[in-house]
């Protein structure tokens, strides 16, 4: 280790730059249109881009100070993550197998229709979080804040209060405070996106690992 990363800290972009290169790495493992399993290679292949999409939109909205969207990003990622191991699921799901649900996906049928593991409830997004909470028990509060993000909610109203200020109390009625709307969040704790940039690399190192060992076992 060099003295450069005995200097990091978690959530650093230079670690998000080198999950993007072991995506690169795995890609390079990869023949999408030789030989078998064919449909599960363009599965990967399409949830890496998505990745390595999602991974720069997310490094230009930290920048921007653009907290609303890194969220929404860190939702999508999630998404990615938790679809990529249906792929596992069909192989411990009777009469169905990774190639088969790949294929399917292709095909255009939504992954929310299908039924894995024997479960009676349909692939949702809770029924797929659910599926991989063991990865990490900080998941389902994530999903959860994220999933705030994507539909328009408090979590819109309660951001947007976040940008005021007070500037005196009024006497016998309330207080007089500033209210800055834009884009873009001003003065924001540092902590603040930290904690997303950690949140976003945690979930694209597991994203890694998983592809990694997805593709081992193809090309074996």
């Amino acid at each position: 280790m060099n003295y450069e990363q005995q200097n990091e800290v978690f959530g650093d972009f230079v670690q998000h730059e080198r999950a993007c290169e072991d995506l690169y790495g795995v890609l390079n493992r990869i023949h999408p249109c030789a030989g078998k399993n064919e449909f599960q290679k363009l599965f990967i292949c399409a949830a890496i881009r998505r990745t390595l999409s999602l991974s720069m939109a997310f490094k230009q909205a930290v920048e921007g100070c653009n907290g609303q969207v890194a969220l929404t990003l860190i939702r999508l990622n999630l998404d990615t993550l938790a679809r990529t191991y249906v792929l596992y699921w069909a192989d411990e799901t009777e009469g169905m197998s990774a190639e088969q649900i790949a294929k399917e996906v292709f095909d255009g049928r939504r992954i929310r229709d299908m039924k894995f593991r024997g479960a009676k409830e349909k692939a949702t997004d809770q029924w797929l979080i659910k599926q991989i909470n063991p990865l990490a028990d900080w998941l389902p509060k994530v999903y959860k804040t994220t999933s705030g993000a994507i539909h328009f909610s408090d979590f819109h109203i309660k951001h947007l209060l976040r940008e005021s200020s007070k500037l005196k109390d009024l006497d016998g009625a309330g207080m007089l405070t500033n209210l800055i709307i834009g884009p873009t969040e001003k003065d924001t704790d540092a902590n603040y996106y930290r904690e997303i940039m950690q949140a976003f690399l945690h979930i694209t190192m597991m994203f890694v690992a998983a592809v990694q060992h997805r593709v081992a076992i193809i090309n074996s």
